[in-house]
């Protein structure tokens, strides 16, 4: 799905070991046993015989075969859920390990995130990934760019794929972020200076928050990288919006989103997304026309600004929802 779900050799093995809704044990009845030999009996006898005419084998034994696979497949999907009870190695694991181990664990959470794995593809994802992002705070008027998050997430999941709760939980830290800014920016733009001071105190205390530091204990924009570049950590990104938002310097806030700085931006807003949905040609623009879109995007203002330009609702709400027309597919700023 992205850098912070992995695929790897044996996870499916894990995963299917750890929530096996079958006591192998419930399956060595008399009954069944009897009818299992029944069945190879008859088999054998088959291929001893070769090719026979009749298509008829004992409906005991086809009975009783299938209404053993019908219950196991029923049951298995009936105990299907997000939960893998599967888990990233804990601080405490890596600490006591000793060097390459030490490296190995250390670098599954670095790319993964910490916490439990879990199953995007399962029926009851969205209520486990609601209580992940719980203590997550979006402002009034963008609950939308929660759902967004995780119907993208849904979407893109397959069977195999996995995601770490610390992962997920630094989703919607990233998600939330970008919609306080875009709070406090059309706070400034009405002259609300209350809401604007409320969005202020919300970004900056974000970089503090659990889900975070979880992953970025030291969030930093620019970091020492390869070959002595710079690039920002994690959610290093957060800290230049953060200081333009407490500088008050409303055209740098823009610059920064219309760049796709940290790339959430893009990627948070469902109704940008809708945008990119109904102009798919845009996904071969050179990155400053792109920009150039996003500060079009912004200066026509969004649903329910004032000024704002009507924008399609059916599109909207199918970018909100998932409803209809195509999503575009989240994906997230790739770690250094």
């Amino acid at each position: 799905m992205n850098h912070h779900s992995r695929q790897p050799a044996d996870c499916l093995d894990l995963l299917l070991e750890a929530r096996n809704p079958v006591d192998p044990s419930k399956l060595r009845t008399a009954g069944i046993e009897g009818a299992l030999d029944e069945l190879g009996a008859d088999i054998a006898i088959r291929s001893r015989r070769g090719p026979r005419r009749s298509r008829g084998v004992s409906a005991r034994v086809a009975l009783v075969a299938a209404a053993v696979i019908v219950a196991t497949v029923g049951v298995a999907a009936a105990g299907w859920s997000a939960h893998t009870g599967i888990f990233q190695p804990t601080k405490e694991q890596i600490a006591s390990a000793e060097g390459q181990e030490r490296a190995q664990l250390q670098s599954e959470v670095d790319m993964g995130g910490p916490g439990e794995l879990l199953n995007a593809a399962a029926p009851d994802f969205r209520e486990v990934a609601l209580q992940v992002g719980a203590d997550i705070p979006y402002p009034e008027g963008y609950e939308s760019w929660r759902d967004f998050l995780i119907f993208n997430t849904i979407r893109t999941a397959t069977g195999k794929d996995v995601v770490s709760e610390g992962a997920l939980h630094g989703w919607f830290a990233a998600s939330a972020f970008v919609a306080w800014i875009q709070a406090w920016r059309q706070a400034e733009m009405a002259g609300d200076a209350e809401g604007a001071a409320q969005a202020a105190q919300v970004i900056a205390q974000a970089p503090s928050w659990k889900a975070v530091t979880d992953e970025d204990p030291h969030p930093n924009p620019s970091a020492p990288g390869d070959e002595g570049s710079k690039r920002p950590t994690l959610f290093g990104w957060m800290l230049p919006y953060r200081d333009a938002v407490v500088a008050g310097d409303r055209a740098r806030v823009e610059q920064l989103l219309a760049t796709a700085y940290g790339s959430w931006s893009y990627t948070s807003d469902p109704p940008w997304n809708a945008q990119l949905d109904a102009h798919p040609e845009w996904s071969k623009l050179p990155a400053e026309d792109m920009a150039r879109r996003y500060e079009e995007f912004l200066a026509a203002g969004r649903p329910g600004e004032i000024g704002a330009v009507d924008q399609d609702p059916a599109t909207t709400e199918a970018a909100t929802t998932g409803t209809d027309a195509p999503v575009t597919t989240i994906q997230p700023q790739e770690r250094p």
